[in-house]
């Protein structure tokens, strides 16, 4: 089913700028395209996954398995994968083929051994087209040992007009009219004390040439830290490529997060890109509670 994959050029460039009982009819129906948002609890024709790790010395210790699925009833689609490396933001790709409400995964193990990043997937027919009924997700297991799932962030194509292309090479809008808007500001809705837990974010602004990927370049996200009675500090995070970041060495006044959000309290987070499109993911390890989820789309990219 796969194609063969090796790190090499790629042909993309993205510009980032009631309650009621369901019947058969209904549960036909395509995902509305009206004014929509992404969101990762919807199809799309672009997913967005936020991240991918895998251990190539020891698979059980480390790796991700990459879910896709074409929930059409009717038609078949072949995807164009790009894997981003969050260390160079070189770029690999592939291609996928599904037929209608087919499901297939892999392992990155196998797939780009040795690789944290993140994964772009976009429906193509020889140039990228209008598909929405593509979803996704990730079940991860980290080299620490914390596992858990992430839905991949789906995005809708608004119209089914063909996608601007020359030079051997395709532009996706995310400008809301052509493909929906990507987020310009995202939120960790809640944390624990860094005092018991450990928590980590991972933050990467989409690479804006998936030709060659891009030089590394770094991001300055602005960043504010509120705590459970409303008291809130800033600080900035800065990313190159796709960023790690552990909330217990956030720096804020008065000296760390654990003088913000002591033993027993908890906080949240705001992520602001400063123009650039930024998506991301956080994982929480405690004595009771472990799992992560993609972090909230709090804005949009105008």
């Amino acid at each position: 089913m796969f194609q063969s994959s090796v790190r090499h050029l790629t042909n993309f460039v993205l510009v980032l700028c009631g309650l009621t009982i369901f019947s058969a009819t209904c549960l036909a129906q395509a995902y509305p395209i009206g004014p929509s948002h992404l969101s990762d609890i919807k199809p799309g024709s672009v997913l967005f996954f936020n991240r991918y790790t895998s251990n190539p010395s020891n698979p059980q210790m480390g790796d991700t398995q990459i879910n896709i699925t074409n929930t059409s009833q009717n038609s078949d689609i072949t995807l164009h994968l790009f894997l981003v490396d969050g260390s160079s933001c070189s770029v690999a790709d592939s291609f996928i083929s599904l037929t209608q409400n087919q499901t297939a995964s892999f392992l990155t193990s196998d797939f780009d051994p040795g690789i944290v990043g993140y994964i772009v997937a976009v429906a193509v027919g020889g140039g990228p087209i209008q598909f929405n009924f593509l979803i996704g997700d990730a079940f991860i297991r980290e080299n620490d040992g914390r596992t858990y799932n992430l839905p991949a962030v789906a995005v809708a194509k608004r119209t089914a007009d063909p996608v601007p292309s020359g030079d051997g090479t395709s532009t996706l809008n995310f400008d809301g009219s052509d493909y929906e808007q990507l987020p310009a500001s995202l939120a960790l809705s809640s944390f624990n004390s860094q005092t018991t837990d450990s928590t980590q974010v991972f933050l990467y602004s989409p690479a804006a040439n998936l030709i060659v990927g891009t030089s590394p370049s770094t991001i300055t996200l602005f960043t504010l830290v509120y705590d459970d009675t409303e008291r809130v500090f800033s600080t900035t995070v800065r990313v190159t490529c796709y960023g790690t970041i552990s909330l217990g060495s956030l720096r804020v006044a008065g000296g760390n997060l654990n003088n913000l959000v002591p033993n027993g309290r908890t906080g949240w987070i705001r992520f602001n890109g400063g123009g650039r499109a930024v998506l991301g993911a956080v994982v929480q390890r405690g004595p009771v509670f472990l799992g992560g989820h993609n972090l909230h789309a709090l804005t949009t990219q105008p």
